[in-house]
């Protein structure tokens, strides 16, 4: 990423210079613009997903000169959430401590987001530990098996196991 678009991104999430700043439509820098379409490919989802993060609170594009964008902060909230999601967390369990990330959010929303924050880090620890055992398991399982097997010898795969 070139050095003249990097500030014009900084400028585009400030607020700041937006016009004047961002790439013009057409040139080879203005595919890396954090547009709709260019961050739904980046985060591998699709654009209607964004439109209801946005809807919900939780992301928002701004206008700079004839291009809606998002900025950086957006973008670390966009991967917050795609990786919550991949772990089986829901936008609603984890809404109120992205909201609690606004600059501008009084300390109610600051507490309730920690708050939610510290309860879902006790919730993945404990998962963590139970996901531990049950590998742990599944491979000693799997270990059975093989030996059972003519003619195959087992292999030690398991990377829990303490040898």
């Amino acid at each position: 990423m070139s050095k003249r678009f990097r500030k014009a991104a900084v400028a585009a999430a400030d607020g700041e210079g937006c016009a004047s700043s961002l790439p013009q439509p057409g040139s080879a820098e203005n595919e890396f613009a954090l547009s709709l379409k260019a961050v739904a490919g980046m985060f591998k989802i699709s654009p209607h997903t964004l439109r209801l993060y946005e809807l919900r609170g939780l992301i928002r594009r701004v206008r700079c000169g004839r291009q809606w964008t998002y900025s950086w902060a957006d973008c670390e909230r966009i991967a917050l959430i795609v990786k919550a999601r991949k772990v089986g967390l829901s936008i609603r369990s984890i809404a109120r401590i992205i909201k609690a990330m606004d600059v501008d959010a009084g300390t109610a929303k600051f507490e309730a987001g920690r708050e939610q924050c510290l309860d879902l880090i006790r919730a993945l620890e404990l998962r963590k530990k139970d996901l531990h055992d049950v590998l742990g398991e599944l491979h000693r399982i799997d270990w059975e098996l093989s030996d059972r097997l003519p003619g195959k010898q087992a292999t030690r795969n398991d990377p829990f196991a303490t040898y």
